[in-house]
Order: C-alpha cells, then structure tokens, then sequence
C-alpha cells in the first residue's frame, strides 16, 4: 500500500495522502482530519507538585498552537493520537480549564482521543472537557491510529497504513565542519507513520537513520525532510 507522504510546499492538500504540516502536526485532506499526538497537558503541573520548579505557560502555547492548525486548515475532525494528558497528579482544575477553553474554539470540530499510556492514569477523561469519543485504536477505512507502535516502528497487525505517537522521535544530524541539528521530527516506513511530540515539554527519542526510513524535521515554523542528510551524517 503507497501513501503520499508531503509537506504543503511539495504538494497541495488536495493531492497528498498525508500533509505533514508546520507545527508538528499532519492533515488527512480527503477527510479534513487534523492529526496531532503526545500533547502531555499538565506536566508541568506534575513536577511542581514533586517539588520540582519549572514554569508554567508551555501548555497554554501548544494549546495555542493547537487552535490555530484546527482554523488553518479547517478541520472537520481532530484526532489526538494519545497522551493528551500527561498524569493524574497534573490534571489541575486550571489545566482541564485550559483545555475547555480552547475546545470552545472550535465546537464544530470533532475531537476523537485515541487513549494513551498517560491518559490511562486518569482512569476516565471527564466528559465535560469536550472530547467527543475516547478510543483505545481508531481504524478508519485504509487509516489505523494507535498510540503505542506494536514494534518500535511497525504495526503489522493491520493491512492499511497506521499513524502513531508515543516514541517522541527526534533527529540529530552532524556536519563534517561539527555543526549539528537536532529537533524533532516526523518519521515513515513504508505504511507507518510516527508524529512527533506536539507538547514543548516533552523529552525525545533519537531516531537512528536506516533503509527504508524516512525522516522530515519538525518544527513550529516549517517541515523540511532531512532522510539524505542524516544518512550522509551516520556514514560521514
């Protein structure tokens, strides 16, 4: 099965499978499904209550963020490919408020939660947030969303092409000079396709570059695929 896999200055959205888009997010144009995954709302919240200092206002940005990709591109539906949330413990009054507020934003938006590893420490995500269905996997004709991988980046039980979170890739390329990038990224086999982390406070999993695997960095500003570069890198 061959997906088209392209950033919006490769292809319109009219013509790609799948648009991978600025701001760590990717768009189905046939449905009008904006895709984002491993928000982890409330994190922050979770480590000042451990007693460990960091500031707020991460949250209230990708929340930001989150509104203006549903607008842009004028989704019909969002999918949250899991860990929306990020703990029990973090899940404040004023987080839950965050995130309601910013659903008011879009209410003619469906908004589908495919259940993550974090998400299941809630126990049951409040109804009064807005979601409208909480799922453990989405399969929606050629389309299967799972949170966790069933490898580290394949799920073969299903024959259409699966989109995924969880992993947090990211990507680190060295030039021979010593400069380096690193930043997340988005990554692709054949019929999968992992998301980056779409919260700023989030940690990464270095993808290493191997055959088959395609890697596009993915920041708030832009997407630019990068499989060649880290490719030349690892060998260099």
């Amino acid at each position: 099965m061959q997906i088209a896999i392209a950033t919006p200055a490769e292809a319109g959205h009219t013509e790609a499978g799948i648009a991978l888009l600025p701001g760590r997010a990717a768009f189905l144009p046939a449905s009008a499904t904006l895709l984002v995954a491993d928000l982890h709302l409330g994190k922050a919240a979770t480590f000042r209550k451990a007693g460990i200092p960091v500031p707020e206002g991460s949250s209230q940005a990708d929340l930001a963020r989150l509104a203006r990709l549903v607008h842009e591109t004028s989704a019909r539906r969002l999918v949250i490919v899991g860990d929306l949330f990020h703990a029990k413990s973090g899940c404040t009054d004023r987080v839950f408020a965050e995130f309601t507020a910013t659903r008011r934003q879009f209410t003619a938006t469906e908004v589908l939660l495919v259940i993550g590893n974090h998400d299941r420490t809630l126990g049951k995500v409040p109804a009064t947030l807005g979601i409208d269905a909480c799922l453990p996997h989405l399969a929606d004709g050629e389309w299967h969303f799972v949170h966790e991988p069933s490898a580290p980046l394949t799920c073969s039980d299903h024959a259409g092409f699966t989109i995924s979170g969880h992993l947090h890739p990211t990507v680190s390329i060295r030039s021979p000079g010593g400069d380096q990038i690193a930043d997340r990224c988005f990554v692709a086999e054949a019929t999968t396709l992992v998301l980056p982390a779409f919260g700023s406070f989030t940690g990464g999993h270095r993808v290493t570059p191997a055959p088959g695997l395609r890697l596009w960095i993915a920041r708030d500003d832009g997407v630019a695929e990068v499989t060649r570069l880290a490719a030349l890198a690892r060998r260099s």
